[in-house]
Order: structure tokens, then C-alpha cells, then sequence
């Protein structure tokens, strides 16, 4: 049986070459390359923007000298991150979309774009990230891989670091909708064309997950980031400092 993570690799890999900008901003109005860049990036300076007054206002007080973005696409949050942080490393499952991360920030010395599947994150720094942000990433991975992935990364906090994931937990749909929406995606399988998937984790198993590992989890709040028929999360989750 073909391995999930690789479909997964798969069907971004495909998104990637066809129309990355809005695979990764999936706004109806975009489809067909109508992004604009500059705007495409700007929505990442704004939402880093963001990142950083919540995290203030949670009282936690961010180190500035790395960095990572998990699930970085073309480096939308990446560049914005590079603003504030000594280093900040991309890390995405498509090589496609690492390419293309490359020669969008290819201007950016303190950024470094890594393709990465599994879940030891071995092409990655062993520890010391002051930082680590995830938004629409985790929602496309299967839930075993995912658990295993937010393991891996509350290992490279750096004691007194911060991470911020999104999430979803439940699904709002009834079952003749989730039906439907499995034909689809076998529909898409047969005429060989990529397919978003949809995952999520409920959050009482997140809230043990965090706590099973040695990190806090300082905040959860509810958001729309995986649209109407998700209850979706945001997570912020510390690793104590020493002493």
C-alpha cells in the first residue's frame, strides 16, 4: 500500500507546479495564478504580525534568534519571520514547493528551506528553536503522522520557547455530507488529479499529547482556519525554561 506520507508529497508536489499560491490560500477569487505575489507575501508579514502581539500578549517573551515554519510552502511565513529572527528555517514536504520557496527568498540570507517527510525531522537543527509556528498544514496530514510530527517538534523547543499550531478537532458535517465527500475525492483519484485532504485531532487528545511530552500548553482559542464544517483550534504550547 502506497505509504500516506507519500501521497501526501504527491498531491502537493502537483498542486505546486499547477497553481502554488493558492494551494496554499485557497481564496475562490485567486484560482488560476491570480495571486499577486507581493500580496501573497504581504498576507504573511500581517499574519506574523499577529503571531507576535498574541504571543505578547500571553506574556511570553520570544527569544530572537531562531526560528521555524512547519508545512512553509513557497515561504509566505518564512520571509515574514526572517524580519524578526537571526535564522529561520522552511520546512515542507514537497521538493516542489521548497523549489519554489528558494527562488521566491532567494534575497534572504538568514532563511534556509529544507524538504522534509518524516517524522525524526533528521535535516533539521536537533534543538533550539525559540519559535515554531504551524497554520493550515497540520489539517492535511494523517492524525498517527501528525501526533508524531507535534512530538518532533516540542522536542526542538528551546526551553522557554513558544509553539503556535492550528488544528482541527471535529468535523461539523453530518454523515450523507462526509459520504458525498469521499466520493469526490475517489472521483478525483480516478481521473488522477491531487486531492486536499482533511484530518483533524480532537482536542482533548492534543491537550494530552502536550502534556505527555513536558511542554504547557498556555493557550487555546477557536478559529475558522479550516472553514465551516471543522471546529478548528490554535494552540500555544511552552517548554519550561531551566532553573
Amino acid at each position: 500500500m502506497w505509504d500516506a506520507l507519500e501521497r501526501v508529497r504527491s498531491d502537493w508536489n502537483r498542486y505546486a507546479e499547477a497553481d502554488p499560491l493558492w494551494a496554499i490560500l485557497t481564496d475562490p477569487r485567486r484560482k488560476g495564478r491570480g495571486w499577486d505575489p507581493a500580496e501573497f507575501f504581504e498576507t504573511g508579514r500581517w499574519e506574523i504580525e499577529e503571531l507576535l502581539r498574541y504571543a505578547a500578549g500571553l506574556g511570553i517573551e520570544i527569544g530572537r534568534g531562531r526560528a521555524l515554519d512547519f508545512g512553509c510552502g513557497v515561504g509566505r511565513l518564512t520571509r515574514a519571520l526572517a524580519a524578526h529572527f537571526t535564522e529561520v528555517w522552511g520546512v515542507d514536504i514537497s521538493p516542489v514547493m521548497i523549489e519554489r520557496a528558494r527562488n521566491y527568498n532567494a534575497h534572504l540570507a538568514n532563511c534556509r528551506f529544507v524538504q522534509n517527510a518524516d517524522t525524526s525531522f533528521a535535516a533539521l537543527p536537533a534543538a533550539g528553536f525559540d519559535l515554531i509556528y504551524s497554520n493550515i498544514t497540520l489539517q492535511h496530514i494523517p492524525p498517527r503522522h501528525t501526533r508524531r510530527y507535534l512530538e518532533a517538534l516540542m522536542r526542538r523547543l528551546e526551553p522557554g520557547g513558544l509553539l503556535v499550531f492550528q488544528l482541527p478537532g471535529e468535523s461539523r458535517t453530518g454523515p450523507l455530507h462526509r459520504a458525498l465527500r469521499t466520493l469526490y475525492k475517489i472521483g478525483r483519484r480516478l481521473l488522477a488529479k491531487p486531492v486536499m485532504e482533511m484530518y483533524g485531532v480532537p482536542k482533548e487528545r492534543v491537550i494530552a499529547l502536550v502534556g505527555r511530552s513536558g511542554c504547557r500548553i498556555v493557550d487555546v482559542a477557536t478559529n475558522d482556519a479550516a472553514g465551516p464544517e471543522w471546529a478548528s483550534y490554535r494552540y500555544a504550547v511552552t517548554r519550561p525554561a531551566r532553573g
